[in-house]
């Protein structure tokens, strides 16, 4: 294999894209009826303060809806400004009631789009989000592990199931940052 240099903000948009798959191929394997199964009911299960549907197909349509917060608000955000909370009751709502995988595909495109518009000098603006703070770029790198973060959780649940996810390193090969 062939390495070839590239930005970091590069070797980001490859590796997001693919964390995108890896996640709509966990999805894709889950058989409907196991869509919102809830494997252990409680009030020790819990994958974030701000999930109110602790599910599959809820984390999926979290992960997917927050994509489109997250970046929207990091482009429009100016240096110093703040990152709110990805909250967006209608789309979540929408996106939960349709067609959700093909919906969380269109939103996770846009953001691609709206990604490879973002000019390399915005990577270095500084941003805030919950009391902490990010360059543009380094709030992408926390983008990245708050979907690798539900994607163990998805992986917990569909092995609780016993619906066999997929093992991460056995996926299709594609380009590889």
């Amino acid at each position: 294999m062939t390495i070839i240099p590239m930005s970091e903000f590069e070797r980001f948009l490859i590796m997001f894209d693919r964390m995108f798959d890896f996640v709509e191929t966990y999805v894709k394997k889950t058989p409907s009826d196991k869509y919102e199964w809830i494997p252990i009911d409680g009030p020790g299960v819990s994958f974030g303060d701000r999930l109110e549907n602790i599910t599959i197909k809820g984390l999926y349509v979290h992960l997917t809806t927050s994509e489109d917060g997250f970046i929207r608000s990091l482009i429009s955000a100016e240096d110093g400004g703040e990152i709110p909370l990805p909250i967006n009751q209608q789309l979540t709502n929408e996106v939960y009631d349709g067609d959700f995988i093909a919906m969380g595909r269109d939103i996770h495109e846009n953001c691609m789009v709206m990604l490879r518009g973002i000019k390399v000098t915005d990577l270095t603006k500084t941003v805030w989000f919950q009391g902490g703070e990010y360059s543009a770029m380094g709030f992408l790198w926390a983008l990245y592990a708050h979907y690798a973060y539900h994607l163990g959780n998805i992986d917990t649940y569909m092995r609780q199931g016993d619906m066999k996810p997929t093992a991460f390193f056995n996926f299709p090969e594609s380009k590889m940052a």
